[in-house]
């Protein structure tokens, strides 16, 4: 009976797929079936609702090329005050999507309305006369009309009943149809210009016949590689499709596991770190050449997600593609994309899992429950533990952030040991927990880390700081551990360094990680008085004051060093102690010198 059910759920999810399909071909169909610019819009429209179910309202924008504004030419659900609707690029949720390339999806209230604060007061208004007025906005799903490179436009799709985001299977749809509706717009816009120029019909015809071979072509390709995703067939199903249908070969090197797609490619393994870095900021495709490890020339296609990189599709040699190459290219980029980051989807589900798990691992007290909680985790506990947070910073978008993150954990999978050791990224971090049998094997654990940080920041912007802690284990008292690579941690970003720092090394800096900046900075003037607050005037004093503690109040060793006469060092103390109002033969007075100026080394050097 079981197996009944779950062949009766997979003949359902197999007819809902068939069914989506069909309604997604007949809309194809329709919709290009006429030339007609205004009536391919008003079928595009309702097509669009009906295949997106959920949705209760909707317009599409072309942009005019003479006032450079987003204008309506097609809507549902509104007025026919909609039509004075016209949105500058950049512009609020609309004006960004078509100035970004990118589809937006917002599921909430809220969140829409924080999104439209750009829009003109004209612009809100006139949407409030159109109709919205009498409803609030839940969801709402913005998709960019591109023709190829070239953006023409923007459809967008209300919600007013509930807040909810599209499935994955909408999202496939919403391409495959936006992809489709920009063909339809383009050859309904082809077939005005020529109405228009009756002179050169012959000649428009002749283009219209070959673009539109083209774009069968380029329909045909994408429906067939969207089909692979929409059934799950996986991420290298689809490049070993696109391989079967180009002329060349191939590949595609993933960000976040750092490996080629589809089978060996050593030479290209080989070189992939070097293209993530010049590729990471890159939209646009390009022609490489690398001569570090080998010599090797390829086009490099890179695939984002918004600010997200994700990865480069790479064609080996130097010789121009086919257009035939650059329609699968063209049509498979976005296709990978979205398969990408579903797989970063379930991968972000399995880390969060496995975050909640150890942080429930680490409360747990009584040591006989700590040993089973750890082997649960995979982790056969021995003599020594490692517990180390690494931070990533110095990327604005969190997306982006967390993508980086796990490019960096991967690479740490490869060279680390995984035995007895749980690595794991959430929110921007990286946690390694381990234990090992020896402290030899601690020290070698560790520098592998260090070595995997400062590769790292050689070669990127974003910055890499870890805060480590190791000991002896003791069941049921992890969490000290870790809350000791937190306070390392901190200690780092309280001094703005990047790099690695174990909490042995911190000393009395442990006492001042969770003190305000604004406290530490009062003490500071209040200790050094002029010295701080007119540093330029007394920059001199301050410095020798810096190097007289540093020399333990030695004489002889600072006037050595600041390369003056003892005399002169002298006379300078004896102004410092007038100015400060001490007596640094004084036990207490010296003290709270040696603690301010070790503060402003720490925080302000």
């Amino acid at each position: 009976m079981k197996e009944e059910t779950q062949l009766h759920h997979l003949d359902q999810d197999a007819l809902r797929v068939q069914h989506d399909m069909e309604i997604l071909m007949e809309s194809f169909r329709v919709i290009t079936s006429t030339l007609e610019l205004d009536e391919v819009l008003k079928k595009i429209m309702h097509y669009a609702i009906a295949i997106f179910r959920s949705t209760d309202a909707g317009f599409i924008q072309l942009f005019d090329e003479h006032s450079k504004k987003l204008v309506i030419k097609s809507y549902v659900g509104f007025n026919e005050q909609i039509r004075s609707f016209r949105v500058s690029v950049g512009e609020s949720i609309v004006g960004k999507v078509y100035r970004d390339g990118c589809v937006r999806l917002i599921g909430t209230t809220k969140e829409i309305y924080e999104s439209m604060e750009g829009l003109s007061e004209d612009n809100y208004n006139i949407l409030h006369v159109a109709g919205a007025s009498e409803r609030t906005i839940k969801s709402l799903l913005s998709v960019p009309i591109m023709f190829g490179d070239i953006r023409i436009g923007v459809m967008t799709l209300h919600r007013f009943d509930r807040e909810e985001m599209p499935s994955e299977r909408d999202l496939l749809l919403l391409q495959s149809f936006a992809s489709q509706v920009a063909v339809a717009i383009h050859n309904a816009q082809l077939h005005e210009e020529v109405q228009k120029n009756l002179g050169e019909v012959t000649h428009l015809l002749t283009k219209l016949e070959d673009t539109n071979g083209i774009l069968m072509q380029r329909t045909e390709i994408h429906n067939h590689l969207t089909r692979l995703s929409i059934e799950n067939r996986g991420l290298k199903s689809i490049i070993i499709e696109m391989n079967h249908l180009m002329e060349k070969t191939i590949i595609y090197a993933d960000y976040l596991e750092v490996k080629c797609y589809p089978g060996d490619h050593s030479t290209f393994e080989k070189v992939i770190a070097d293209l993530f870095v010049l590729f990471r900021t890159k939209t646009k495709p390009a022609y490489v050449s690398i001569s570090d490890y080998v010599d090797l020339t390829c086009y490099v296609h890179p695939i984002r997600s918004g600010a997200v990189f994700l990865g480069c599709l790479i064609i080996e040699g130097d010789g121009p593609l086919s257009p035939t190459d650059r329609l699968i290219i063209e049509q498979g980029a976005p296709i990978l994309a979205l398969e990408i980051m579903k797989i970063r989807s379930r991968t972000d589900i399995l880390y969060r899992k496995t975050f909640e798990k150890y942080h429930e691992f680490l409360k747990i007290k009584n040591p006989l429950q700590a040993e089973i909680a750890a082997k649960d985790l995979g982790i056969d506990t021995q003599s020594f533990i490692q517990t180390v947070i690494i931070e990533l910073s110095g990327n604005v978008d969190p997306h982006a952030l967390e993508n980086d993150t796990q490019s960096f954990l991967t690479r740490l999978k490869q060279i680390l040991s995984v035995e007895n050791s749980l690595l794991f990224s959430y929110n921007n971090k990286i946690i390694i927990f381990s234990t090992t049998n020896h402290e030899g094997e601690q020290t070698r654990f560790i520098k592998v880390i260090t070595d995997s940080i400062d590769w790292w920041n050689k070669r990127n912007t974003i910055e890499a700081r870890a805060g480590v802690s190791t000991g002896l284990y003791y069941p049921g008292q992890a969490e000290e551990n870790h809350n000791k690579a937190e306070q390392a941690l901190l200690h780092l970003k309280k001094q703005n360094k990047k790099g690695i720092f174990h909490f042995r090394e911190m000393g009395i800096g442990r006492l001042f990680l969770h003190h305000q900046s604004s406290e530490i900075e009062s003490f500071l003037a209040e200790t050094f008085s002029l010295l701080w607050s007119d540093e330029e005037k007394y920059q001199e004093l301050l410095y020798t004051l810096i190097s007289y503690v540093h020399n333990n109040g030695s004489m002889a060793v600072t006037a050595k060093g600041l390369h003056i006469h003892p005399n002169t060092l002298y006379h300078r103390i004896k102004k410092i102690e007038e100015i400060l109002r001490v007596d640094f033969d004084n036990y207490e007075d010296y003290l709270k010198i040696q603690l301010a100026v070790y503060l402003y080394n720490s925080f302000y050097k």
